[in-house]
């Protein structure tokens, strides 16, 4: 059973090169207000230095316009937009119809998060599922029930599309989080040390990922 691997959270030519270097699928860059938020024009001068392979470029936005995305989109070769702010339907909708990539939705963990999940059938191409944590969008390093992992499992794949499981995964706790068979991890302080992405973090992380996943073809 493969799973789709995503490290996210890349803020320097440095964080790039190590998750080029990986075994992720995809490559999450942030361009809204945080921590790790990076600017296109930066963005395009470390792409030239790194190789990303197969890898996809995910763009995360929170609440931008569809004319904002754009303009990025225009000066990086994003592969995916990930919206991570309260977008509603309708923006989505006009976000794809202008930019033409597949969009993501980011779900903060709560009682309703399986409603909003089928709101958005046939109009996202893929969910986050976050933590929620107060006055965070996301980036928290803190966990949420994971026993209700296998309920948005299956209603993604009753969409069709594949769903992430984010929020305080590290090397460490992994293996707890692939005893409920999430299709999608996605990292970022997880892997990191005093916010540098980590080789060795990487490593013991994907080790880990590839016991589970020859086990599961066992």
């Amino acid at each position: 059973m493969k799973v789709r691997l995503k490290y996210c959270g890349n803020k320097s030519l440095t964080d790039l090169q190590v998750a080029c270097n990986s075994n992720a699928d995809y490559i999450g860059v942030i361009f809204a207000e945080s921590k790790r938020k990076v600017y296109a024009e930066d963005l395009s001068r470390w792409l030239v230095q790194v190789d990303l392979q197969t890898k996809e470029l995910v763009g995360v936005f929170v609440n931008g316009t569809a004319d904002e995305i754009a303009n990025v989109v225009s000066r990086v070769p994003l592969s995916i937009i990930q919206c991570h702010g309260t977008e509603s339907a309708e923006q989505l909708i006009e976000i794809k119809s202008i930019i033409n990539l597949p969009i993501w939705k980011a779900i903060h963990h709560s009682d309703d998060a399986l409603e909003v999940m089928r709101s958005l059938r046939g109009i996202v191409d893929g969910f986050v599922i976050d933590s929620k944590v107060k006055g965070m969008w996301g980036g928290t390093g803190i966990t949420f029930d994971w026993n209700r992992v296998g309920d948005y499992m299956l209603e993604a794949d009753s969409q069709g599309v594949p769903c992430f499981i984010a929020g305080g995964i590290t090397p460490q706790n992994i293996s707890t989080l692939l005893q409920f068979h999430p299709n999608g991890i996605d990292l970022s302080s997880g892997i990191e040390v005093d916010g540098i992405k980590n080789k060795q973090l990487v490593r013991e992380l994907e080790e880990r990922l590839g016991l589970y996943e020859a086990s599961s073809r066992s």
